[in-house]
């Protein structure tokens, strides 16, 4: 019972840990997800905790709300997100600050 209670301590201390490198982001992604993440970790989707999994320092995934969203990392430390929904549909996901920006332009060209 001691060495279960070790081990999973360990790792996650570990699966903290090797997210050291993941950058702080808010997207938002086809299907009205909100996907967020703080420096290091952790990673939210629609403000609920995800399942960080890290496959290499460049690549991780993050899986909740039957979604499973791909984290890139560039060289230049800024992020590519993307989503894979419920039935395979596949989105690149925006920077929420951008999608606003984009929004008040749609909607200042519509009333002007």
């Amino acid at each position: 019972m001691n060495k279960l209670l070790i081990t999973t301590a360990l790792f996650a201390a570990t699966g903290a840990a090797n997210a050291a490198n993941l950058p702080k982001f808010d997207v938002t992604c086809p299907g009205e997800l909100n996907v967020r993440a703080e420096a290091g970790g952790p990673v939210h989707i629609n403000d609920k905790p995800a399942t960080l999994s890290k496959f290499s320092e460049q690549y991780y995934e993050a899986k909740g709300e039957g979604v499973t969203i791909a984290i890139s990392l560039k060289a230049d430390g800024s992020s590519t997100v993307s989503s894979t929904g419920k039935e395979g549909a596949v989105g690149a996901c925006q920077d929420a600050a951008e999608e606003d920006k984009v929004e008040e332009a749609e909607t200042a060209e519509q009333e002007g």
